[in-house]
């Protein structure tokens, strides 16, 4: 199967560089015309190239409005559940400040959030990185279930193409899904970049089966898309 977690376009807080989490911004018109660009690139295309589509989306409106724009623009109608395991990370004392004024204020915090940067690391009183991931990938895994793609037939020959989960969520959460996805610890997961708005992580294979352990076993096919 193929898992696309997109990132919702940009927001005035996003262009502030202000740390969102749970506040529910919606997206500014540059964040409407990124999630249009998304349907009319790669990600549309995958979107139809898929011989099945499941949507899911973060409740937050910035999210769940570019889900909203990138199916309609690239498959027409199509159905989408919220999911509030999708959710940004919890920003706690973070919420709400913009970047600049939190290095100032928690130095050591913000290096490791922002600079290395590391999955045990997270805002201030809020949810560390790592189980933002978690979270995301058991939920991704609940939808393909649900969906009847287990992990012994998603990718039966003869299909004429992936089953297709897309995933529209938040940059923090993304990145920690993907990290942990792919095995990515220490140095390793700090190399990943941080993704930006409208844009995708496209990840190839399967989740683990029933009873197992382990976000499955994925392949990255393209990030930043």
């Amino acid at each position: 199967m193929r898992l696309i977690l997109l990132r919702h376009g940009q927001t005035e807080w996003n262009a502030l560089d202000r740390y969102q989490g749970g506040s529910d911004v919606e997206l500014n018109r540059t964040g409407e015309r990124q999630a249009r660009a998304a349907a009319a690139g790669p990600v549309g295309d995958l979107l139809q190239q898929g011989c099945a589509l499941r949507a899911v989306t973060s409740p937050l409106v910035r999210a769940r409005r570019t889900a909203e724009i990138v199916l309609e623009d690239s498959v027409g109608a199509a159905d989408l559940t919220v999911d509030p395991e999708l959710r940004e990370l919890g920003g706690g004392a973070w919420e709400g400040l913009e970047m600049a004024a939190i290095a100032q204020r928690w130095p050591r915090e913000h290096h490791a959030w922002r600079t290395v940067p590391d999955l045990d690391a997270g805002p201030v009183g809020g949810e560390v990185l790592r189980d933002g991931g978690r979270r995301v990938l058991a939920a991704a895994a609940r939808h393909a279930a649900q969906a009847g793609w287990t992990a012994s037939d998603v990718d039966a020959p003869g299909d004429g193409g992936l089953r297709t989960l897309l995933v529209v969520a938040h940059g923090a959460v993304i990145r920690a899904a993907v990290g942990l996805a792919l095995g990515r610890e220490g140095a390793e997961f700090a190399a990943i970049p941080r993704i930006d708005n409208a844009r995708a992580a496209i990840l190839e294979g399967a989740f683990a089966g029933e009873g197992s352990e382990g976000p499955g076993r994925w392949s990255l096919a393209g990030y930043g898309v």
